[in-house]
């Protein structure tokens, strides 16, 4: 690929994602996304074969840039207490970078349009996977990882952040979810 083609790719994956957090998944079309690139709304079709692919590649994208991040953040952690504040500010993070309002807008979009759902789920994976490494080095060697099955419990902290991503877009403010944050904090000696 062409240093060009790279960039229009970049450019449009960045305006896509920039629409889809402005204007909302209704409003982000081949014409809104390639106005905001200052690129040819044809290039989208070219490129990712329709708004729907490019969509899914602004989701990568977005996703991988918060997976590392958590990643890096959660690198040191020793506990499942330690691991609780960063993980409320890593939630904060996202949903003030609009990383919520792209995952809601696109979980969303998928009840109208089928075809989406199993390639959010697909791309979800990474999560489910990282979310297991996590919980096995965290519980490893505890009297937690009897009682806890990792699997499942994994599935259960992805599931929990997935719908405060969708709740966040029904209470902006947030004021639940802080409260849920507060109260694993307060539980957060239980699990040493």
């Amino acid at each position: 690929m062409t240093d060009k083609a790279a960039q229009t790719r970049a450019s449009l994956v960045e305006a896509a994602l920039e629409t889809l957090r402005s204007d909302g998944f209704a409003r982000t079309t081949a014409r809104a996304i390639a106005q905001r690139a200052g690129v040819n709304q044809a290039l989208i079709y070219y490129h990712y074969d329709g708004v729907n692919g490019l969509l899914l590649a602004a989701l990568e994208a977005s996703s991988a840039e918060r997976l590392a991040a958590y990643r890096s953040a959660l690198a040191d952690v020793g506990s499942v207490a330690d691991a609780i504040p960063r993980m409320t500010e890593l939630y904060r993070e996202d949903v003030a970078g609009g990383h919520v309002t792209v995952l809601a807008e696109l979980v969303g979009a998928s009840l109208a349009h089928p075809e989406l759902a199993p390639q959010l789920v697909e791309r979800m994976e990474p999560w489910f996977a990282f979310t297991r490494e996590t919980l096995e080095r965290l519980l490893g060697g505890t009297p937690l990882e009897a009682l806890v099955p990792v699997r499942e419990t994994s599935f259960v902290v992805v599931a929990l952040f997935l719908g405060l991503n969708l709740l966040n877009r029904l209470d902006p403010d947030g004021a639940e979810t802080q409260q849920l944050f507060d109260a694993l904090s307060r539980a957060a000696p239980l699990f040493s």
